[in-house]
């Protein structure tokens, strides 16, 4: 019975943490008017930031950090509360059914994960390990002694915070922030489209059948990838909705940089996911050439910093250290031959299969590749696509581990991390097909 009154405390704690004012949303978004699930979206990425920023600060032995934490939440609950004692004086207040579908979901998943506390072996070895260096008092110099140092940690210390701070301590209650994410992620994506409560209710439930799986929270670090990548093509498609050509950077794109820093820190490929996402977007017609170049720069300098904070603690600078170290532009085709080319396919073929979003994607692009021309989503969700494919045929074809075994460890966790780019176009294509009259939902629904 604790643990489950636990569960429900660490839902309230994370969404005040998240909670945002409306000038926030107003400065971000153009907005202050948005419901509780587009404010707490806005508020977990700046919550993210605010993290990454904490570790940046925290030294051993120090609670100073976990103050300024408490400062916050007391902020937002303070702000939460007005909000609610302004809208309820006004009679505008009302019960967000979307809402309420979130809370019934985080708790039933919540208990599912309480009921299987397993953690994967690269989060034993890498992430958990990680994760005890600030649990045990470190900070980020620490990070030196452990494992593969060449990852980043965010999702670590995330992991950390908020196993810290909930009622019960448990380790599992810093990965309840990781569903929370994953959640937040699928209601916002699914809200892009103005349909029915109960299209919406639906559209959520099926995409989180098709995706969620208790292993994806077992500690490893593709559901954050997954989720954050989700959330920035969401922002990408707000901004650019009835807002072309785009010639401005105005707060959306600061917004959307916050974000993309973010990630960052997640995992070492999220580099290379994020440059797949940008460069999609800045083959787009419709954008400037500044901004092209502004956004490029931009990417640059966090890729930079990045690199220099790692630089700063004593951290290794390799992407993936030790996976490629046998590759040379003369034995290039030893790496590349038809025996592996055929071999990595083969796996790409069968993970895609086991990843329905993959199959939703060709399908849906093919489709309105040929009845919504018009679309201007199509062409770079298109070379999202390409460019994804690209990267697992290089990011495999050149490892210097047996090649069979790399990708059967893997493939599918790389694959399942990137479809977060690919994730809005079920939203999309359902939209399509409604105006297309594909799909015919009754008026007494």
């Amino acid at each position: 019975m604790i643990e489950i009154l636990s569960i429900l405390v660490q839902f309230l704690l994370i969404t005040i943490l998240c909670y945002v004012p409306s000038n926030i949303c107003l400065f971000l978004k153009g907005n202050n008017n948005l419901d509780i699930l587009n404010r707490l979206e806005i508020g977990i990425i700046l919550n993210l930031f605010v993290l990454l920023i904490l570790s940046f600060i925290l030294r051993s032995g120090s609670n100073a950090i976990y103050y300024m934490l408490i400062i916050i939440f007391l902020n937002n609950l303070l702000f939460l509360s007005k909000d609610i004692f302004q809208k309820y004086k006004n009679e505008s207040f009302k019960i967000n059914s979307i809402f309420l579908f979130f809370i019934f979901l985080f708790f039933i998943f919540s208990i599912d994960l309480s009921n299987n506390l397993k953690i994967g072996w690269d989060a034993q070895n890498y992430w958990l390990t990680k994760k005890l260096v600030f649990t045990n008092g470190g900070d980020f110099f620490d990070l030196r002694n452990t494992p593969r140092d060449d990852y980043p940690y965010l999702g670590s210390f995330v992991w950390h915070i908020y196993s810290k701070f909930s009622l019960i301590g448990y380790e599992y209650f810093g990965r309840l922030f990781y569903l929370y994410l994953f959640l937040l992620s699928i209601f916002s994506v699914a809200s892009i489209i103005k349909i029915r409560n109960f299209e919406n209710v639906l559209l959520i439930f099926v995409l989180i059948f098709l995706i969620y799986k208790i292993e994806l929270f077992n500690g490893y670090q593709e559901i954050l990838n997954f989720s954050l990548l989700t959330l920035l093509t969401k922002i990408f498609y707000e901004i650019f909705t009835n807002n072309l050509p785009i010639k401005k950077f105005d707060n959306k794109f600061f917004y959307l940089f916050i974000l993309i820093n973010s990630i960052l820190w997640i995992k070492s490929e999220s580099t290379i996911l994020v440059a797949i996402f940008l460069l999609s977007a800045i083959l787009m017609n419709q954008v400037g050439f500044k901004i092209k170049i502004l956004m490029t720069l931009v990417f640059i300098m966090l890729v930079l910093h990045k690199y220099y904070i790692f630089n700063f603690i004593g951290l290794s600078h390799e992407i993936q250290k030790g996976n490629y170290e046998y590759f040379k532009i003369s034995n290039f085709f030893d790496f590349v031959n038809f025996p592996r080319i055929i071999l990595v396919v083969k796996y790409l073929l069968f993970y895609s299969l086991n990843n329905i979003i993959y199959i939703l994607t060709i399908v849906s692009l093919t489709v309105m590749a040929k009845y919504d021309k018009k679309n201007i989503f199509i062409l770079p969700f298109s070379f999202m696509f390409i460019f994804g494919f690209g990267f697992f045929m290089s990011a495999f074809l050149f490892t210097s581990f047996p090649l069979k075994w790399v990708l059967w460890v893997s493939l599918d966790r790389i694959m399942f991390e990137t479809s977060g780019l690919y994730v809005i176009l079920v939203p999309i294509f359902y939209d399509f097909l409604k105006r297309k009259k594909f799909i015919i939902v009754s008026r007494f629904l």
